[in-house]
């Protein structure tokens, strides 16, 4: 290796390691936790997908759309009590408030995932695509579990 190959590498890696620390200090805006699809049930195309949001930002924070390849459509919901029964709602999107969690769970805010455009196996992941309103996306891997037994 001639002399100036070796200079030149030798830069890089010094180079590389002054900055790794730096990227490595910035923190993420955004975490998503306990990321569960559920298996549609025999015959259905619909299910429903939980997570838990952590924003660790001085900033309200707001997710606006979850994208997959998996699915035709994701849609954002909620559960509201209306006329004494428990009705499931689309919303536009869900905030997350500085630092602090959004816990996406049954007969609260959820995920309705329609049409599959793979097979769902319980054990086995999907990639979901999570995008936030200041322009920021985070993929994060669903797991996929069985519906409860009822």
């Amino acid at each position: 290796m001639n002399a100036f190959r070796v200079v030149t590498l030798t830069l890089l890696f010094i180079l590389f390691g002054l900055f790794t620390p730096v990227m490595a200090a910035v923190p993420a805006t955004i975490s998503a936790d306990e990321v569960i699809v559920r298996v549609p049930m025999p015959g259905r195309t619909v299910t429903a997908g939980y997570l838990t949001l952590v924003n660790h930002t001085d900033q309200l924070q707001q997710l606006t759309t979850v994208a997959s390849d998996a699915f035709e459509r994701i849609e954002l919901h909620t559960h509201t009590h209306v006329d004494g029964m428990m009705r499931m709602q689309e919303v536009d999107h869900i905030e997350i408030p500085a630092h602090s969690e959004v816990v996406l769970q049954p007969g609260g805010l959820h995920l309705m995932l329609f049409n599959p455009s793979v097979e769902l196996i319980a054990d086995q992941s999907v990639e979901l695509t999570l995008h936030f309103a200041d322009g920021h996306s985070i993929p994060v891997q669903a797991q996929l579990t069985m519906p409860p037994r009822r």
